[in-house]
């Protein structure tokens, strides 16, 4: 049972929120055209770049950022130092992007990186990348859905708890399960237009919650903004820079810089939930603006973290109830939901909960989108293209009536990946307790695939001739590594070890016997075995001793912690890794002939 919220809804409240969702799905019943599958995946290529500018930034302001930000910045020793990341990292990353990528994907008409991909590495290339995205989209945006759930479930405790009642079935559960509902009605109606419009509306809903919060927290101060500044400074809420030059930090100036810009080019640019909007835009002029000026959308993490800077001067002279206090006990990133029901006047808080609500199905709807193109792309089409070839030509079906069966099943691919998503958010619940906050989680579940999925491109873009050959293997094992940098202890040294002895058999009977067999030549054949077996080595000694030894508090706290490499390193180690053993593990098989295709 869910702890009940501060204090009920009103009204008012109810009727911003569904109304906002209301409104919301109209719009995207009417301007939602999916009739063919150029129309369902890229919007028929002829969207507006300020809309997809926007559904940007909606697809990226997570509920995550609107809830986890204010507590980041409020809990003790909480300050802006996150928003290196954004402001640093992100930026230079879109930077990047319009100017490197886009052109590349207006080449030819593709559907995703990962069509790229497979167009020069070979097919086994392109549903490797496939599946990689998928398994990071789906963990990554799960932790998202799950938060948001936790605010449905306090903000509906009533309800849902009559109804957990009458079905047996958790809080937390229904609500995930309403949440999903409405992602994948606003995806399945009219794929990537409706996506698009939608986030458009949303992004504006959830700017004006967070724009409403910071005046509610600032009106409820004796000197408004100015206490806000003043307690900002004096706590130091408000530090931005930190030249820490620990690894183990995750919001450093050099993490933003390097890391976080490094791994930027892989959310941004390749992963499919946020490189499928820049494919909907008209030219690449379009397309450059649309990434360019999505950097605007850095003012929202800027505004909910002044936010979490009035809540910590409104708490210091206002403790919380008793029931406010189990709610902050219970997560801590609560403390948005226990500011907006017990304070923010009737009529706002539906607003703050409508944004968080925005924000939240923004990013679901995106991803599956992503997901239900990819399958399909990667799956579906080639199956049902072989199906056809083996037809005699009169029984082929027409272009029409494969156009309608492909859109079809794109749209029940969102169904069962809506479905996936809340099993996995469910999941997430038990899986939260390992991280510092949600928000930790929310990223660091994202960069287990993202750097082989950059190196992938990588090795499309720059060595297209050596084939995928060596990336089959070094995308599985640098997605590993990630895994052994980030989770220590007995379990994760077993599953280490057990996926080094898995790697190494399926290398020797799957590779080392097949070359030798074929007259490869030896010497090239041990020299991959052996490094192989030194890259398998150095997996199982960094997750045993993979800890960087830092200073718990400088200022006040002499106690020496050992910690696992900060996340926002993730993507540039393991994308070198698969990009350097990509090249060295290949195979000298020639360049792919293989054409572009959706």
């Amino acid at each position: 049972m869910p702890v009940s919220a501060p204090a009920a809804f009103g009204t008012s409240d109810w009727i911003v929120v569904f109304g906002v969702l209301a409104a919301t799905t109209v719009l995207g019943l009417f301007l939602g055209k999916g009739a063919t599958i150029r129309e369902f995946f890229l919007g028929g290529r002829r969207l507006p770049w300020w809309s997809v500018s926007a559904s940007i930034v909606a697809t990226e302001i997570s509920a995550v950022t609107l809830v986890s930000v204010p507590f980041l910045v409020f809990k003790p020793g909480g300050n802006f130092a996150y928003l290196q990341l954004i402001l640093i990292g992100s930026v230079l990353a879109r930077l990047a992007i319009a100017w490197w990528l886009v052109p590349v994907y207006f080449e030819r008409e593709i559907y995703s990186p990962y069509d790229f991909i497979g167009a020069r590495l070979g097919r086994r290339a392109k549903d490797l990348a496939t599946a990689l995205f998928a398994v990071g989209g789906v963990l990554g945006q799960a932790s998202r859905v799950y938060l948001t759930a936790l605010v449905l479930e306090i903000v509906l405790a009533g309800p849902l708890a009559t109804l957990s009642a009458a079905t047996h079935v958790p809080t937390l559960a229904l609500s995930i399960a309403l949440l999903t509902l409405f992602a994948v009605l606003w995806t399945w109606i009219g794929g990537m237009a409706a996506v698009i419009w939608t986030d458009f509306v949303l992004f504006f809903v959830f700017t004006a919650s967070a724009i409403a919060l910071l005046f509610v927290v600032a009106g409820k101060l004796d000197l408004g903004f100015e206490r806000i500044w003043r307690v900002g400074i004096d706590a130091h809420k408000f530090d931005l820079l930190d030249f820490d030059t620990s690894p183990a930090r995750a919001f450093t100036f050099w993490t933003a810089t390097i890391a976080a810009s490094w791994g930027g080019i892989a959310s941004y640019g390749i992963d499919q939930l946020m490189a499928q909007r820049i494919f909907c835009c008209r030219s690449v002029a379009d397309a450059r603006k649309a990434v360019v000026w999505s950097s605007v959308g850095v003012i929202v993490p800027v505004l909910v973290a002044v936010v979490g800077v009035g809540l910590f001067a409104y708490y210091e002279r206002n403790p919380m109830s008793e029931s406010a206090l189990a709610l902050y006990a219970k997560k801590g990133e609560n403390l948005l939901l226990i500011f907006t029901t017990d304070v923010v006047p009737s009529g706002w808080k539906g607003l703050v909960v409508a944004g968080i609500f925005a924000a939240a199905i923004s990013s679901l709807d995106g991803i599956l989108t992503a997901l239900s193109q990819v399958t399909l792309s990667s799956v579906f089409a080639p199956l049902r293209r072989r199906s056809i070839e083996r037809m005699a030509p009169s029984a082929r079906p027409s272009a029409a009536v494969e156009e309608r069966r492909a859109v079809r099943i794109a749209r029940l691919l969102v169904i069962v990946f809506g479905l996936v998503l809340g099993v996995l958010a469910f999941a997430m619940d038990e899986l939260s307790r390992h991280f510092g906050s949600i928000l930790e989680l929310a990223l660091t579940m994202a960069t287990f695939t993202q750097g082989a999925l950059l190196a992938g491109f990588a090795l499309a873009l720059l060595a297209p001739r050596i084939g995928g050959s060596g990336f089959m293997w070094s995308a599985p094992y640098s997605s590993a590594f990630v895994f052994a940098l980030a989770w220590h202890g007995e379990t994760a040294r077993t599953l280490i070890v057990a996926a080094a002895i898995t790697f190494f058999c399926t290398w020797f009977f799957m590779r080392t016997v097949p070359d030798l067999k074929s007259g490869e030549p030896v010497k090239r054949v041990a020299l991959q075995f052996a490094i192989l077996v030194l890259a398998l080595l150095v997996l199982v000694w960094i997750q045993r001793h993979g800890l960087v030894v830092v200073e718990k508090d400088a200022h006040t706290d002499s106690e020496w912690l050992s910690l696992p490499v900060a996340f926002p390193w993730y993507v540039p180690i393991a994308s070198t890794l698969a990009f350097v053993l990509g090249l060295v593990w290949a195979r000298d098989e020639g360049p792919t002939s293989l054409e572009f295709a959706g």
